[in-house]
């Protein structure tokens, strides 16, 4: 099977640019923006990418003509394992609510299903469910309670915010609660796993095994009780979950690390079938946030707090800064990734930190301008160079981190600026937004 190549232009599709009337020139603070939210990968080795363009436009909400309108449009990109750099597939999500069928949705994530099956999933529980061919939305699944306050969405049959799928196919998934953080709305809050298939007719029960905060605040027993999210057998809701909350395990576990309450959650993702690691910050301020409180929490399917990705200092290697607050996984190697504009770290499945790659000196400096967004089978990291709308697949060594891994990097970062000035000159590009004209069928509306 041949390799994908290793940098990859994320590339509009020439069509969607001419429907929509984007001037690639402008500044994103002319009001428009283009950005690289999650990756994914198949069983089959084919690669997805989600990103998302966002434009406001004065009237737009009201405006028939596309090239007027305000966006909110996903594109999801599939890149087969044959190492073409040209997307085999591209499907476009519009979610403005006037012009959609699927509401306002906000924040999406990537996950791909055992079956090949493509999950989007967002706030409010909302989850669709797309062909691996990107040609349809097959199944959707979302809320239907009063208290939402944006979006319409037919029926009453969530299933999460977050979905990772980990190695034996069970489904981690992050569920919504209301009234959590003393917000009078619905935030990420449960922590669990699936066991079953997730399909358009049917969703597995989720066992939840932890939650940041055990006390939501004016729950409706009409609408805030899960039928298919158990602990202990019961549905949760109301006064009915793990009964101590995971911001509350932190702050004693680590009374020196934490303490800055309301916590919130962070993307969790899976080491293994029954070992995950949970991302968990401390209150935000508008005032900054560098040095505020965090954790990588490393539970188990039971909810046991097993420990933490050590070595990092709240000010020194703040995620923070720059809102780095992604982890990735590589669950065949038992490592765990994380990259902030201060660093790049990596850990052993059980929290002792293998590496740290500083960004204070050059070459190393030029991470700060990369985002994380997973890991591939093969044990690759997968960031996205945000200006210049290019992802890089970058090879970790077998061996010893703390002594082979800088050189890799450095490798990387050189093999990095001398393919993209050969994409320069095979591919269209205005201010490093890079077009191509899509073969028919391959750009699809879902």
């Amino acid at each position: 099977m041949t390799r994908m190549l290793p940098l990859v232009p994320l590339a509009l599709p020439a069509e969607f640019v001419r429907k929509y009337a984007i001037d690639l020139a402008a500044p994103y603070t002319a009001g428009w923006s283009f950005d690289h939210k999650d990756a994914a990968f198949a069983p089959d080795g084919a690669m997805y990418v989600l990103s998302r363009v966002w434009r406001y436009k004065p009237g737009g909400e009201e405006a028939a003509d596309p090239a007027d309108r305000s966006l909110s449009v996903w594109l999801v990109s599939r890149y087969a394992e044959d190492g073409d750099e040209t997307p085999s597939a591209v499907g476009v999500f519009e979610t403005r609510r006037k012009y959609s069928k699927y509401g306002d949705a906000w924040e999406l994530r990537l996950a791909v299903l055992p079956d090949g099956t493509v999950a989007l999933s967002g706030h409010y529980d909302t989850t669709y469910l797309v062909d691996a061919e990107l040609s349809e939305v097959i199944g959707s699944l979302g809320m239907d309670c009063g208290r939402r306050r944006t979006g319409a969405h037919p029926g009453g049959n969530p299933f999460a915010t977050r979905i990772r799928v980990t190695p034996g196919g069970r489904l981690l998934c992050v569920l919504a609660e209301y009234g959590t953080r003393g917000y009078g709305d619905f935030s990420e809050n449960l922590v669990g796993v699936a066991d079953g298939p997730l399909t358009p007719v049917d969703r597995p029960v989720v066992e939840v095994f932890a939650a940041v905060d055990a006390a939501p605040k004016h729950q409706n027993a009409q609408f805030d009780v899960r039928s298919y999210a158990m602990f202990q057998g019961l549905p949760v809701g109301m006064g009915h979950r793990p009964a101590r909350g995971l911001g509350e395990l932190v702050d004693e576990r680590w009374p020196d690390r934490f303490g800055y309450a309301p916590h919130w959650l962070g993307e969790p993702e899976p080491l293994r079938d029954d070992l995950f690691v949970v991302p968990v910050f401390g209150k935000l301020y508008r005032s900054g946030n560098r040095g505020n409180q965090f954790a990588f929490a490393l539970l188990d399917d039971k909810g046991n707090l097993l420990g933490r990705m050590e070595g990092m200092e709240p000010w020194k290697d703040s995620p923070f800064t720059g809102e780095c607050y992604r982890v990735a996984t590589d669950p065949a190697r038992g490592r765990v990734f994380h990259l902030n504009r201060y660093g790049l770290f990596a850990w052993s499945a059980d929290g002792a930190l293998s590496a740290r790659v500083g960004t204070d000196a050059k070459p190393f400096s030029l991470l700060k301008n990369f985002s994380l967004l997973g890991c591939s089978p093969d044990g690759e990291l997968v960031l996205v160079q945000d200006k210049q709308n290019l992802l890089v697949r970058v090879p970790v060594p077998e061996g010893d981190l703390a002594t082979e891994w800088a050189p890799a990097i450095e490798a990387a970062l050189a093999r990095v600026a001398k393919e993209r000035t050969a994409l320069k000159k095979r591919w269209q590009q205005v201010a490093w937004h890079w077009t191509y004209e899509p073969e028919p069928g391959r750009l699809r509306s879902l």
